[in-house]
């Protein structure tokens, strides 16, 4: 029998996985204090971030989202971004890393990965300071001005990743970034290309030079730029939806992007979930998702667990029950 370790690389390598790699199993969440420093509301509540971001966790919601009303807009005005967005130096806050690396220490000796989550990426950064049209407008408007904000922000994501692996030396980094709508990229794929797809290449760069598996969150339709994924350093995209087509995404991909996702959340994980609707998808996805390896059923949000109470645990027992008929 395979560790879960073991199982999980045969699963990325198309290889002999003896089961399926179950959700967040084999990769438990490490919550570093960069986390909440970039990050810093609870649910239920709102908070402004270090950057003038003001968040909001609203009941019953997977994350944040920003404020982005007239007296709360960060940046009005992308020609002049210097002039309102003031990025954290990462190399001047103090942090106590002191319970982060007790919790990575106890994952390790349980023989599983360890795992840090770095939302904001840098479209979701973009368009928390200046508002979504703004920052969509600016890609046509101000393209000079956003390559630089892009950069920016770039620079201060790769200190906090540096300064994760110099403290945790995780095997796993999930940048969180959602590039499209369920049914559609935000942008052409060529204005994607033109904007992130280089930035993102250094991250990744940065982050498999360091030894970690690149993780990409993306609860979203990205197939257009799927092989664009490979080419920039990703293993795997978590969130893949079941609005992409997740085995046309394989083979496109020549099976070297690891596909993490494929449960439809508004079937299963909503206030008047059953039982019997849980397990009739965690059965489809197994089902149509399971030939040819590179797939890992969860749930598409960035993290593990649910909104809902119970509908995570029931989804894991039926992958368990799922792998003994496709794995024996």
């Amino acid at each position: 029998m395979l560790t879960l370790k073991e199982n999980f690389y045969e699963t990325w390598r198309s290889g002999k996985p003896d089961a399926f790699v179950n959700s967040w199993e084999v990769f438990p969440q490490v919550w570093d204090p960069v986390f909440f420093f970039m990050s810093p509301v609870a649910p239920g509540g709102t908070a402004v971030t270090p950057h003038g971001i003001t968040l909001e966790w609203r009941a019953d919601e997977p994350g944040v989202m920003p404020i982005t009303t007239p007296d709360k807009l960060v940046c009005p005005d992308a020609a002049e971004w210097k002039k309102y967005v003031k990025l954290p130096d990462m190399s001047t806050v103090e942090l106590d890393w002191t319970a982060a690396k007790a919790q990575a220490e106890a994952f390790r000796a349980q023989d599983k990965f360890v795992m840090c989550w770095m939302p904001t990426g840098l479209f979701e950064t973009c368009h928390f300071l200046l508002g979504f049209e703004g920052a969509l407008c600016a890609f046509y408007e101000e393209p000079e001005a956003m390559h630089e904000l892009i950069a920016a922000i770039k620079e201060m994501k790769m200190a906090q990743i540096k300064l994760i692996k110099e403290n945790i030396n995780p095997d796993v980094l999930m940048f969180h970034d959602d590039w499209g709508s369920k049914t559609n990229l935000f942008m052409a794929p060529d204005m994607w290309r033109e904007f992130f797809k280089e930035p993102y290449r250094e991250i990744y760069s940065l982050i498999k030079g360091e030894g970690m598996i690149a993780m990409h969150h993306a609860d979203s339709y990205c197939q257009p730029i799927a092989r664009d994924m490979v080419e920039i350093g990703i293993d795997i995209w978590e969130g893949v939806l079941p609005s992409n087509d997740i085995q046309q995404i394989k083979k496109d991909t020549d099976y070297k992007l690891l596909l993490m996702g494929g449960i439809e959340a508004s079937v299963v994980d909503v206030p008047d979930w059953t039982e019997e609707k849980v397990r009739a998808e965690v059965q489809r996805a197994c089902r149509e998702y399971s030939e040819g390896g590179c797939f890992i059923p969860c749930l598409t949000y960035g993290g593990e667990g649910s909104i809902f109470p119970g509908v995570n645990d029931c989804i894991m027992d039926e992958i368990r029950k799922q792998s003994k008929i496709y794995f024996g």
